[in-house]
């Protein structure tokens, strides 16, 4: 079953993590850091509110690198900032144009590469070594940064969080889907990029996503009681299993 999931910098201004759940989003990918030596300011005061209102809470790391050896001092930084943090949607590395211009640095998708493990290496050294060993880290980027520089199937065992705001074609397997850069949400100051997580990585038709809400508002409507009834939902694989059983 698919869940709804905001990403959130400086951007956003003050959130109130409590608003956000009651609207229906369920978790938030919160920016961390960025280079060798930033640390976002609202990074640790946003994740222990977003915490306390039983969000699922992910940390994700802003490329500024252009070689392997940048990338291993940007992860280590990464890993650093967020050793010991409990984080349920885990670790993400965010690749895109206005971080890292790789036409303008002549990267190769050898190179990008390169940099990317360099990264998750740097990262996993601070208790977290799923990030490198397991290849557990979400890897953001544009369908246009994937093809042209993401491409190395090393990289096809890091789960992919797609950027894709056009709902435009995509034929890899994505586990995380950014589907709108201009989302509103109760709770959030101002406009909000808006996600699809799916359970585990899958193709995803992405016209589908075009029924996905831009908006969540308040979400404190009084509901009328509803028939005993118990719900089950879950994946088997990644097969996801979702039934509700009513008592007559």
């Amino acid at each position: 079953m698919k869940q709804y999931v905001i990403d959130a910098s400086g951007y956003q201004g003050e959130i109130d993590f409590k608003k956000v759940k009651a609207a229906g989003i369920t978790g938030v990918l919160l920016k961390c850091t960025e280079g060798d030596s930033y640390l976002a300011p609202k990074f640790l005061p946003n994740y222990k509110k977003a915490l306390e209102a039983g969000l699922r809470v992910g940390a994700y790391h802003f490329l500024r690198a252009a070689s392997a050896s940048e990338g291993a001092r940007e992860g280590e930084w990464f890993g650093k900032c967020i050793e010991g943090l409990t984080l349920e949607l885990g670790a993400a590395l965010d690749v895109e144009h206005e971080g890292v211009n790789w036409d303008g640095a002549k990267v190769t998708p050898n190179d990008a590469c390169n940099i990317v493990s360099a990264f998750a290496q740097g990262a996993a050294k601070h208790d977290r070594p799923q990030l490198y060993e397991e290849k557990e880290m979400l890897l953001y980027a544009s369908i246009d940064y994937f093809k042209r520089f993401l491409s190395s199937p090393a990289l096809r065992a890091y789960p992919t969080w797609l950027a894709n705001p056009g709902k435009l074609p995509y034929e890899g397997a994505v586990k995380l889907v950014q589907y709108s850069w201009s989302g509103r949400v109760d709770g959030v100051e101002n406009e909000v990029d808006l996600n699809t997580l799916y359970p585990c990585a899958q193709k995803v038709e992405m016209t589908t996503l075009n029924d996905a809400p831009t908006v969540f508002p308040n979400g404190d409507v009084p509901v009328p009681p509803d028939p005993i009834r118990w719900h089950i939902s879950g994946t088997i694989g990644c097969r996801c299993i979702d039934l509700t059983i009513e008592q007559q």
